[in-house]
């Protein structure tokens, strides 16, 4: 038997024996295997997230599970997550359930954009997933989930430091992380390098799906590889360009300058993916963006064919399905859909305007924004109306068109994981018999 073969399948088999990360992809994957996992803590649940909505009080009912089996549950969470305040609704449940809480501290990092979670110091899991209905039901995000002890122990080591605001030394760092930049001696990250170096080391080809691109330094780099010859593909979900300058503007550029660009309607993209020459992915929470690189604290992994074969081929078999189903027109430039869709499909249609029909099974009032939802649960796709057109409804508003079946048209869009459709006028809404 050849050497080289012989070392090649040594390497293979190495890599089999290591504890291997798997890959959870969604919305396929549901949350159910987020709730089994934590339901398998005994001692210790350290987690982090940026984004927690009331549609994942299930999630909060887990980690109370764990609570009282006298498992240890710390949250760390984002202080102002999309520019607003986390969910006061989410805090009081996860405090009334026993859950030790803290918010992360001002003026440390732009956002605490990190996903992740270590139990028992054994297991971790960690991606682009924030905890909202859209992340497990209409988004594609990627999580991974490892046993591998030098990634458990950087993880649940990073989280202590964080935990009370402390810098922490990770320029020998297992993982990737951000922010990248040093602060007095302390290299806090290193993202930057090693998305810059993943892309100017490309040879042949490059893959993206992202759900931004507007570092300026990451698209030269990307410019510079098609001039060189390599194959680079981009995949993000479209946006209306006059009114989301975070993925469109960068990716048409791109495209002028030989990316193939392609844009998936549904799933909604908020995965950050890197792959390089079919053989070597950055996955995780960073985005392409200098805030995301530099300020932010962010978490990812790289993923190697040779090292992590079964994450990575199923990474790359769903990223090339994805480029399969995706389109080379942005849909908020497209004509309006024909005909009327049940509300259930709405996003499907995301970028599009569209007549979708249904009852009204909720409605909710609160400062500044009125719901009509189609279903009762907190993630169900919602029709906005702002009180600058309250009176222009029947009355008493909204609790007049509860129950009732109606028709609406206008564009789906998203909003801090919520589909819905802004209805501005009357016109936009015919109640059916």
């Amino acid at each position: 038997m050849r050497p080289l073969f012989v070392l090649a399948l040594t390497l293979l088999s190495l890599a089999f024996a290591a504890p291997q990360p798997a890959l959870w992809v969604q919305p396929s994957g549901g949350v159910e295997p987020l709730i089994q996992l934590i339901d398998t803590a005994e001692s210790s649940i350290r987690l982090k997230i940026y984004l927690w909505t009331p549609s994942r009080m299930d999630v909060v009912e887990a980690l109370g599970r764990a609570v009282k089996r006298g498992v240890e549950v710390r949250v760390l969470m984002e202080r102002e997550p999309a520019g607003g305040r986390p969910s006061m609704e989410v805090i009081g449940a996860l405090r009334d359930r026993g859950v030790e809480l803290r918010f992360s501290k001002p003026f440390r990092f732009v956002f605490v954009h990190e996903k992740s979670m270590v139990i028992d110091d054994r297991v971790a899991w960690f991606g682009s997933g924030n905890l909202t209905g859209s992340t497990f039901k209409a988004n594609r995000e990627y999580m991974l989930v490892t046993e591998r002890p030098d990634w458990v122990r950087e993880i649940a080591r990073v989280f202590d430091a964080d935990w009370q605001g402390q810098r922490i030394d990770l320029s020998h760092a297992r993982l990737v992380w951000s922010p990248d930049r040093v602060v007095r001696g302390v290299r806090e990250g290193h993202a930057r390098e090693k998305v810059l170096g993943l892309i100017r080391g490309a040879r042949k080809t490059l893959f993206l799906e992202q759900a931004g691109m507007v570092d300026e330094e990451v698209i030269a780099a990307l410019e510079e590889a098609v001039a060189r010859g390599v194959d680079v593909r981009l995949v993000g979900s479209p946006a209306d360009p006059k009114e989301n300058t975070y993925f469109v503007p960068g990716a048409e550029r791109l495209r002028r300058a030989g990316v193939r660009l392609r844009y998936l309607p549904s799933p909604y993209v908020h995965a950050k993916v890197i792959v390089a020459d079919g053989n070597t992915a950055l996955v995780g929470s960073i985005n392409m963006s200098q805030s995301s690189m530099n300020a932010n604290r962010e978490l990812g992994a790289i993923l190697t064919a040779a090292g992590e074969p079964r994450a990575f081929f199923r990474l790359l078999r769903t990223m090339e399905a994805d480029w399969k189903n995706a389109r080379p027109d942005n849909p908020f430039l497209l004509p309006p859909v024909e005909g009327v869709a049940p509300w259930t499909e709405a996003p499907k249609y995301y970028g599009r305007v569209v007549t979708v029909e249904g009852r009204i099974a909720q409605v909710e009032s609160r400062t500044g924004v009125a719901f009509l939802k189609f279903d009762t649960t907190p993630d169900a796709f919602r029709l906005v109306f702002f009180p600058r057109v309250y009176g222009d409804f029947d009355q008493p508003f909204p609790e007049a068109y509860l129950g009732k079946k109606v028709r609406a048209t206008g564009r789906v869009k998203i909003y801090a994981g919520y589909y819905e459709m802004i209805i501005n006028s009357p016109s936009q809404l015919e109640v059916l018999p």
